[in-house]
């Protein structure tokens, strides 16, 4: 989308604020604004043709996203991961979804949830088949979602969002290949297949094996469009 584009396209003043953290956030995974960029307020009110309330308020829920930092006397700055900063939320996302996945199998007789692990496996199996890294996104969300239910831990995932780095997440899921779709589906596959075992152990191995998979990944993504 154009400025032009941006400040032609109808808005209301509820959905403003979200409009702008969309359009700003994709701006930032294209590396139009690139890292240790300074966001200026004025400037990138003039460019929408908001206000500056409306950019305050979008930049605050981008800083919470990860997608931008405030500085000391700089202001708003496009984020730049460090390669800690990658590894450590990885690894804490890995023992959260250990968790899960460990509670799931632990509750697998609970009603109906043999039956959806067995879709869960089912809809892996028509993916492998279509092979579209493109659908891919929209498919691991759902899968992830599933087991988090299925754990029965009511905030496991607020918890998971806490420790996440979505722009990292957006450029992976954009530039994903067949081969590492592969990967990710032989996870799941797996993960699900111990879920309706029950066996609790091989879940929670599996799980982070999963989340610790994308640290390398993760770390070349965050190299690159530090570049």
């Amino acid at each position: 989308m154009t400025d032009r584009d941006f400040a032609q396209s109808p808005k209301t003043g509820g959905t403003l604020a979200l409009t702008l953290v969309e359009e700003i956030s994709r701006r930032i995974t294209l590396g139009e604004y690139r890292p240790g960029e300074r966001l200026v307020e004025a400037d990138l009110a003039a460019q929408f043709g908001v206000g500056r309330g409306s950019i305050r308020e979008a930049l605050r829920r981008l800083e919470a996203n990860r997608y931008i930092r405030f500085e000391p006397n700089r202001g708003a700055m496009v984020s730049r991961p460090t390669s800690k900063e990658v590894t450590d939320m990885l690894r804490i996302r890995g023992a959260i979804a250990g968790l899960g996945a460990r509670a799931a199998a632990e509750r697998i007789d609970q009603p109906g949830h043999r039956e959806i692990v067995a879709q869960l496996i089912d809809d892996i199996v028509a993916e492998r088949q279509r092979g579209d890294p493109m659908l891919h996104r929209k498919d691991n969300g759902r899968f992830h979602r599933a087991v988090n239910d299925m754990s029965g831990i009511t905030d496991i995932g607020d918890l998971m969002d806490q420790v996440n780095i979505p722009m990292l997440y957006e450029i992976y899921f954009r530039d994903l290949t067949t081969e590492q779709l592969l990967v990710n589906l032989d996870d799941h596959f797996d993960l699900a297949r111990a879920i309706l075992a029950g066996d609790a152990d091989a879940a929670e191995v599996i799980a982070k094996r999963h989340m610790h998979r994308m640290i390398e990944r993760a770390n070349q993504i965050a190299v690159r469009w530090g570049e």
